[in-house]
């Protein structure tokens, strides 16, 4: 089997995306009131504000190649004032960054779920977002990897999986769909993400460091389109699972058809398509 590598579509640039993001914020109304996010101090924690920022993660697992991670806020998602980014985080390991998510109002929430590698050892994961105000919130949570249990190493392909059979097209899967069998106009929707791609990060532990002792190969980022309209922007790293599932959240405000486009830091890009219909 050979990578399926979208040529249809081209990747736009991160100016030319990120420029495009007003224009999609202006095709949703406002909906509901105005909270009062954005006022006081221009940087929260949970104890200030326990709905704001909600991290999920294990507090102790043996696979530190798989680790899953859930990021969640009520905050608004309206024009003007909505999450624009969440960065997940971890200081201690030899890949800190384990991703930046961009949002817009068209996301309709602040929701994000996905597996990371985090090296063995007691540690902190962060997750910090901030909002179109430029208000930030921060999250801690702590987790625990025995010795042998760590994810960050590794340069060979896993036993049983090499060449191009490691990598394939990415899938689109919306639960509600499933359950339900028909969505609405403007209802939030859960998006599933899943593809065949390898995440390496080409590090080893030589005497007890790491070092860069082969290539890496990861998925590097992902875009989110709604017919012509970017949606979101995903900014990964080798810090990204295996064979990555990866979830989040968009409001339809009409039919339309929704399209992934993932690239590797080699420059190879694969698309996933998935028309949405309502009854």
């Amino acid at each position: 089997m050979t990578p399926h590598v979208a040529s249809r579509p081209r990747l736009v640039s991160r100016r030319s995306f990120l420029g495009a993001l007003p224009a999609a914020v202006g095709l949703i109304a406002a909906g509901g009131p105005r909270g009062a996010w954005g006022r006081g101090e221009p940087t929260r924690s949970p104890g200030d504000d326990p709905d704001a920022l909600a991290l999920t993660l294990p507090v102790f697992t043996s696979n530190g190649a798989k680790v899953p991670v859930t990021v969640e806020m009520s905050h608004p998602m309206e024009p003007g004032h909505y999450v624009s980014s969440v960065s997940v985080m971890n200081e201690r390991d030899p890949v800190p960054l384990k991703g930046v998510f961009h949002f817009t109002p068209l996301n309709g929430q602040v929701y994000l779920a996905f597996q990371i590698r985090l090296d063995r050892g007691a540690s902190d994961v962060v997750a910090t977002a901030e909002c179109s105000r430029h208000v930030r919130w921060h999250s801690t949570r702590s987790i625990t990897i025995p010795e042998g249990g760590g994810g960050c190493a590794g340069t060979a392909p896993p036993p049983g999986r090499t060449g191009p059979d490691e990598i394939g097209p990415p899938t689109i899967r919306i639960p509600q769909l499933i359950a339900e069998g028909s969505i609405g106009p403007h209802q939030t929707i859960d998006i599933q993400i899943k593809t065949k791609h390898p995440s390496r990060t080409g590090l080893e532990v030589r005497e007890g460091k790491f070092v860069q002792a082969g290539d890496p190969l990861y998925l590097s980022q992902m875009d989110v389109f709604y017919g012509d309209q970017p949606i979101s922007r995903f900014t990964l790293t080798s810090a990204l699972s295996d064979n990555p599932w990866i979830a989040f959240r968009l409001r339809a405000p009409g039919e339309d058809l929704l399209r992934v486009v993932l690239a590797n830091n080699r420059g190879q890009r694969f698309e996933a398509v998935h028309p949405i219909r309502f009854s």
